[in-house]
């Protein structure tokens, strides 16, 4: 793997660095909180507008082409500014799985269209209550067959940033089979029923009740196997985009941190002075490097074989969630008791990365699946 930036990699960071000088701080963080839908439509734009929004997607598909590891270098910079929009899921879910699948026609492509231009949001509804992060065959919603295509009943937890969006990408067990199909569902569709939440970092989720929805047979994006395969790899994708957002905010608690300890005096001296602060600084910055590393080893097994990128990609969020732990918590235990209050950056970003560490597996998950795959 090559460390070195391509220009159009540095392009990226240094355009995201200024969104980030301009659009970042504590103000605007509490200013999400207060969103109906918890995404900002001007960020939004402007997302689109850099060509963000198009950079994950393929040529073929509308977009920009942009490789994965282009996408992680705009997710730590994004990352450092603790922006919350739906991208993971729209972008970098979504438009996966539209591109991945077969049966994608016509009408897909104007939805791929749609998500590059910023006109379209989508979310993934696939938890379920009493499934803490269940494989797709594990799914309970049902999806009947009839004439008009299918009639799908369920209930769908924790749907992350579905306030926002306009299709659902909805799992479900077709008829009386073993097959899981994913599905495409309007938002507002006539028996959904939705209940928002906001959670610590800001972002929005929602529970859904899905009573007797009709959907057509195009709405079938994939089934059975082909449906496994490319649900797999569009998760561990979205694993690896928020961890490289961790990864970015974990740099940015050090830089934080590190000013702190410089600025904050006692005894008539900066706390930085003090030799047990001085170790847990540097348990911070080991903790973030070992993060960014661990999370380039997963970029580079992302073409390998599913099990390979399986392993790279859960032994990455093992390491950068305990990573994350180490560095918030002490980010926030160096500030002592303004660490936990609303007006310091760092509370906000120890809220945004315990929700990343719980994101599309926790750390006690992806030990499991990679001691199972081992």
């Amino acid at each position: 793997m090559n460390f070195d930036y391509t220009d159009t990699q540095s392009m990226l960071m240094n355009a995201a660095d200024r969104v980030v000088k301009d659009h970042s701080s504590v103000d605007a963080w509490r200013a999400q909180r207060q969103l109906p839908d918890g995404c900002s439509a001007t960020m939004w734009t402007l997302f689109a507008e850099l060509g963000w929004l198009a950079l994950p997607l393929t040529e073929a598909g509308g977009g920009l082409g942009g490789s994965f590891e282009d996408v992680a270098v705009l997710m730590i910079a994004l990352g450092k500014g603790l922006f919350v929009e739906p991208i993971v899921s729209s972008v970098i879910i979504g438009g996966f799985l539209l591109e991945s699948a077969s049966n994608s026609g016509p009408e897909y492509r104007n939805y791929l269209d749609k998500l590059a231009s910023g006109s379209l949001r989508l979310a993934l509804a696939h938890m379920e209550p009493g499934e803490r992060y269940p494989a797709l065959r594990r799914c309970s919603a049902r999806a009947r067959q009839n004439a008009g295509g299918f009639l799908i009943d369920g209930v769908k937890t924790l749907v992350l940033d579905a306030p926002s969006a306009n299709l659902f990408i909805l799992t479900a067990r077709i008829d009386d089979t073993d097959e899981v199909g994913i599905f495409l569902v309007a938002a507002e569709s006539s028996g959904i029923h939705s209940r928002a939440y906001v959670l610590i970092d800001g972002s929005q989720a929602a529970d859904l009740h899905v009573n007797s929805v009709q959907v057509s047979q195009d709405s079938l994006l994939a089934r059975g196997s082909e449906a496994s395969s490319i649900f797999a790899e569009a998760l561990d994708r979205a694993c690896i985009a928020l961890l490289a957002q961790a990864v970015g905010s974990m740099e940015a608690c050090v830089h934080i941190c590190g000013n702190y300890l410089k600025e904050r005096k006692q005894f008539g001296q900066p706390i930085g002075q003090f030799q047990v602060l001085q170790h847990m600084a540097t348990d911070m910055l080991v903790a973030a490097h070992q993060s960014r590393s661990v999370m380039y080893h997963a970029l580079a097994n992302m073409s390998g074989t599913p099990t390979e990128r399986a392993k790279a990609v859960s032994a990455a969020k093992i390491v950068v969630g305990e990573g994350s732990q180490t560095v918030s918590r002490l980010g926030v235990q160096l500030h002592g008791g303004y660490g936990v209050t609303d007006e310091y950056p760092i509370s906000h970003h120890y809220r945004r990365l315990t929700v990343i560490e719980k994101s599309y597996g926790d750390i006690d998950f992806h030990v499991r699946r990679l001691s199972a795959l081992t």
